[in-house]
This record gives C-alpha cells, structure tokens and sequence, in this order.
C-alpha cells in the first residue's frame, strides 16, 4: 500500500469512528465510568521505511477533526527507542496480524524513582514490564508480522543514564506491503468489542497528566518538525496558559511591515506566540525542537559563554519580531488585527531538554542579550503540571 493511501484510509475510518462515539456520548449511551471523555484531534503518520505508523494525538473535550501531520523516519526502532535505529534484544518480538498490547509499561533495566521526576506519569501505569538485560527498542518485528495496535502504553527508553519515555495512547503499526482489507480489519478487530478504543477517560485530576506527557514524547521524538509541535500547543492552550499564567495568547498572528528602516525584505512577521502580561502587554515566544542530537545547547568555557548557531538564530528572529514593534505603523496594525501591544517585551526561545541544558551555563550565554530568555522543553512541561 502506498503511504499516501494508508494515512487517507486511516483518517477516513478513524473519523467516522470517533463522530460515532461523540454521538453516542451526546446521546447519552457511553457510560465513562465515572471519568472524562477526550478525544485525539492530530493523526501523526510516519514512513518508517518499511513500515507504516498511525498514531493518535491529543485530548480535547469534543471531536472534530483529525489533524493530519506527516513524518519520515529511517527506521521504526528509531520511531521506537527515541535514540537509534540498532537492531534491538526487545521486550516482545511480535508476528503475524493484528498484534495487540494495553496498559503496558515496557522497559529496559528501568531504575523508575528515577524516571518519575523527570517523567511523573510514569506513575499511572500500574503493570510494568522491566527487562533486565535488553536494549533498544522494546519492541521488535519478527519477518511475517504484518500489523499491530498499542493502547495506552508507555514505552521507557534508555541509552547509556538517559531515559526517554514513549506515551502512546492509540497507535498502529503496519508493514507496508499491508493491503486495505488488511487494514480495515486491524482497526475493526481492534474495535469489536463492547469497549471504546483510541479515546483518553480520565478523571479531571489527570488529564494534565495526558496532556504533559504527550508533549514530552513529541519534543523527544526524532526529527520532529516544529510546525508539528506548535500544531500540538495550539490545540491544547493550556500548556501556554497555565504554564506562563496567562489568560490569553495569540498562536503565529501574520503582521505585515508597514514601516521600517527601508532594509527590510520580508513582507511580515510571524510569531509562534505572543503572550500577555499581567500588565496587559504581549512578551514574544518562539518555539524550536529539543536538538536531541545535542549534548549542550551552549559551547566554550564561562568567560567566552555563547549558544551554539541554531540558538543564536532563534533568539536573533525574536530580536527582529521585536524590532517590528518598535515602528509606530506596526504596532497600530498589531492593535488593530489582534488587540496586541507591545511595550519593553520579554523574548522567550523554547528549545533543548534537561538532557543538554544546564542552567548555569544558559544564564551565562544570555548575559549579552536584553530580555531574553531560554525554556526547555522539560520545564515547560514541569511548569504546566505543577500550575496552580
């Protein structure tokens, strides 16, 4: 089956499936079980060279439409194991057609007291499955395997002391030479019970958890585009509100040059974020990737402290988003399209992880600039689920 066709099929299946459900919840006929329905809203769907991967993304109150996001992987232990694409000594081998897993903890020689602070969901999965001896990918895929589904699993990744962890709540991997009847079959015998699949029920106390824990397997999974992980906080606010105590921000507004000093040649600015003070004024957010490949987001000794050349480019494109506001005709059309002002904005860069930031060295690097600071993506999560 062709790549193309695979994502247009699942989309369509899984469409109808959850407007089914929603129905069926707003005519009263799903009972929760005293939790709160969510529903997925994004369709991440990867080409991992020989395979395919649909996974389920996201927790919204009501369902309307999946958000298609496209990726390319080398490898679908990379997809996997978050590190590399090494053949792996997993957990399970799996074989044959549709394979099927639930509320598994998968891990290798995990040490989770550890884990939990940096991964505090960690603690909603009761059965886990802790290797000793195994490395890679937890998972592995036996020559006849065709197709498998994963529902609300955590897969716990390690290399050498880093841990990553892998929260999926609905996903479905097939080999490629998977034909549509093939596939159609995956997701109704995945459904065929009496029993709702492929949506979060939890209760209120938890869902930030769902949310949080989300975030952190998309900034950890390789390559990820940074369209696709604006597309994730634009669709959840909350991570924005309750992280940066905001009532209110406004995802990638288009603003148009109207003034400037005559050297500009880009026809307008787009933003990832613009977030209110509590003065009333906007500071100006810019979200990169968490550089996974990184072992440090800054370079040389503490004298001569600097970020290296991605983080320099960031924070030099909030200088120039600044520098927009700076021209009167710019900030009236900001005003007038969006209700946006401006006045001594703090520059904030999202980007990197516990794993290459260190504070210290951070605030060194940011000794030059005026404004400017720089959020990983671990503490974005933390400062959203410790939100009051």
């Amino acid at each position: 089956m062709l790549f193309d066709k695979f994502v247009d099929e699942t989309r369509l299946w899984w469409s109808a499936y959850f407007r089914g459900i929603m129905k069926a919840q707003l005519d009263g006929r799903l009972d929760p079980k005293g939790g709160k329905i969510f529903y997925p809203n994004i369709l991440l769907a990867t080409n991992c060279s020989g395979y395919y991967v649909a996974e389920f993304i996201g927790a919204s109150e009501k369902f309307d439409y999946l958000s298609i996001k496209i990726h390319k992987e080398r490898s679908i232990y990379r997809y996997l194991s978050q590190f590399d694409d090494r053949k792996p000594d997993p957990v399970f081998n799996l074989n044959g057609t549709n394979n099927g897993m639930r509320f598994l903890c998968l891990a290798h020689d995990a040490d989770f007291d550890a884990i939990k602070e940096r991964f505090p969901q960690i603690e909603l999965y009761g059965s886990k499955l802790n290797r000793v001896g195994g490395h890679g990918s937890t998972l592995a895929f036996d020559e006849n395997f065709v197709s498998c589904a994963i529902e609300n699993c955590i897969l716990v990744n390690r290399n050498e002391n880093i841990f990553r962890c892998k929260s999926i709540l609905s996903a479905y991997i097939v080999k490629s030479t998977i034909n549509k009847t093939q596939l159609i079959d995956l997701f109704e015998s995945t459904t065929r019970a009496n029993e709702v699949k492929g949506i979060h029920t939890v209760g209120d106390a938890d869902v930030r958890f769902v949310v949080g824990e989300q975030l952190q397997s998309m900034f950890l999974f390789p390559n990820l585009r940074e369209t696709t992980i604006g597309e994730f906080i634009m669709r959840h606010p909350d991570v924005v509100k309750k992280a940066f105590k905001t009532n209110h921000f406004e995802y990638e507004p288009y603003l148009e040059w109207l003034e400037h000093d005559g050297t500009c040649e880009d026809n307008a600015i787009n933003p990832d974020l613009l977030v209110k003070r509590e003065d009333g004024f906007y500071d100006i957010y810019d979200l990169k990737t968490a550089l996974l490949d990184r072992g440090s987001i800054t370079k040389a000794s503490r004298n001569r402290r600097r970020f290296i050349d991605y983080v320099e480019e960031g924070i030099s494109q909030l200088a120039n988003y600044r520098e927009y506001f700076e021209y009167p005709e710019n900030a009236a059309l900001a005003k007038r399209k969006y209700g946006i002002e401006v006045n001594d904005p703090k520059l904030v860069l999202i980007v990197g992880s516990w794993e290459n930031v260190d504070t210290d060295e951070v605030n060194q690097a940011c000794r030059k600039y005026r404004n400017v600071s720089v959020v990983d993506y671990d503490t974005l999560c933390h400062m959203f689920l410790g939100a009051q």
